[in-house]
């Protein structure tokens, strides 16, 4: 898979609110720089990707030209190319327009571009801007021929396997450790110039409408999964399935009622007859 590209969309970090813990104040002040944990995990799977796919490692990042040297690291650390984008970081949505269009102008599109999981709403809308695949909170993520596969956490300690087809727009936890920058690259870099792209972006926005209310309504729980009844005529599996209207329930007590009707829309009459009884049916007089 000769040029193949595959991006890694470092996440610049903006201004953090601090408060004084003896007055109150509340006051903004800049981030620590550089690219945070998620996003040198994002920076690290990139590298592997590219190895294994025998394509190109582009370090790309919105920010401003304080975010030059984060990308000097990256390109020390085995990128290819590096790019920096001016566009509003604050738009989530235009920021991944802005960014699509700076790596297309500059290096064709992309087939992977991965995030670190703090990248909000970007790998969203980049993965519909795009049409691509769309894979996200992955701890793992690896190459194999044209098709990747990656680990993601489910609930109650479970993981999800997936087979991600490109192109894909993946986001990473920051479960892995980068490699670090040898002393020739890092004295190579140093002084590199970054290219700086300020995209045109068009104004069209995905639609977006007032959200739908539809009329309350019971909360009806899940169906419980019971066994299979071992009973060997239909009648007694019944029975045994209905449980608390059954034979169970006649012996505590309770009431259970065999019906034989006579034709099938007696049967009908008598199942809705039931239903409205108990209230599941409204009045269908």
């Amino acid at each position: 898979m000769i040029g193949v590209l595959v991006v890694a969309a470092l996440t610049w970090p903006g201004p953090r609110v601090a408060v004084d813990q003896l007055t109150g104040t509340v006051r903004t002040e800049e981030g620590r720089p550089g690219a945070s944990a998620a996003g040198l995990a994002a920076l690290e799977h990139v590298f592997r990707l590219a190895e294994s796919l025998g394509g190109r490692a582009l370090a790309v990042t919105i920010g401003p030209p304080q975010a030059d040297e984060m990308l000097r690291e990256a390109l020390a650390a085995g990128a290819l190319h590096v790019l920096r984008v001016e566009a509003d970081p604050a738009d989530d949505e235009a920021a991944a327009r802005a960014l699509l269009s700076a790596v297309a102008e500059h290096h064709g599109p992309p087939d992977v571009v991965v995030f670190g999981d703090d990248s909000g709403a970007v790998p969203g809308y980049l993965a519909a801007l795009t049409d691509a695949a769309q894979a996200l909170g992955l701890l793992e993520l690896t190459a194999d021929g044209g098709v990747l596969g990656g680990l993601r956490r489910l609930d109650k300690g479970r993981r999800e396997r997936l087979e991600i087809p490109l192109p894909a727009v993946c986001s990473v936890e920051p479960v892995l450790r980068p490699r670090r920058a040898g002393l020739p690259a890092m004295l190579a870099a140093r002084n590199t110039k970054i290219p700086v792209v300020r995209p045109d972006v068009p104004q069209h926005r995905f639609p977006s409408g007032p959200v739908k209310a539809t009329a309350p309504r019971a909360y009806r729980p899940r169906a419980r999964i019971v066994p299979i009844p071992a009973a060997d005529r239909a009648i007694d599996r019944i029975v045994a399935l209905t449980n608390g209207l059954g034979a169970n329930a006649l012996a505590t007590g309770g009431s259970a009622t065999v019906v034989t009707p006579p034709d099938a829309a007696a049967a009908a009459d008598l199942v809705i007859e039931y239903l409205t009884e108990h209230g599941y049916l409204g009045d269908t007089t």
